[in-house]
């Protein structure tokens, strides 16, 4: 660790450009990458080229650590939709509203995620779909979601 710690944060500092973000990035390829060495044998551990392996880490955790930033959640379309103190029922009532025109797949997804705050294992429990289709839901769902405040927005009308 100590060998590659400042190489890896220095990567994961490119791509977060937060040092906060980037350690914890760091910190996270490191304890995956213990975990994972524990379950190689011994043979796969003699052939493996360290660095590389530990590049390849980091780099997943942090697109993953992006992915989670970019996720618009449905506190963020509201606030996309003028959210104020005083208009905040009149926001979630519109967000609700454009909820209701998303396609059932991505409603339910969305509505599941944001509103119930399951996790998406639990929701590919409930539903049936595989865990990646329901990310792929809640994402493009949360993408319409956000476009349709947008445009009701621009509007400037009632979203129903």
């Amino acid at each position: 660790m100590d060998r590659h710690y400042t190489e890896m944060y220095r990567y994961a500092f490119s791509m977060l450009r937060d040092e906060r973000a980037a350690e914890d990035a760091v910190q996270e390829a490191f304890e995956r990458a213990l975990a994972a060495l524990g379950r190689y044998h011994e043979g796969r551990l003699r052939a493996m080229r360290l660095r590389p392996w530990l590049y390849r880490i980091t780099l997943n955790v942090t697109r993953n650590r992006l992915r989670r930033t970019r996720e618009v959640t449905v506190e963020n379309v509201s606030a996309v939709g003028g959210a104020g103190g005083d208009g905040a029922r009149e926001d979630v009532m519109d967000v609700l509203v454009a909820l209701g025109r998303l396609p059932e797949r991505q409603r339910v997804a969305v509505t599941l995620r944001y509103l119930q705050d399951l996790p998406y294992a639990e929701i590919s429990g409930v539903t049936g779909w595989p865990e990646g289709t329901v990310k792929t839901l809640v994402r493009r769902g949360l993408e319409r979601l956000r476009g349709l405040m947008i445009v009701d927005e621009y509007e400037g009308g009632d979203p129903a």
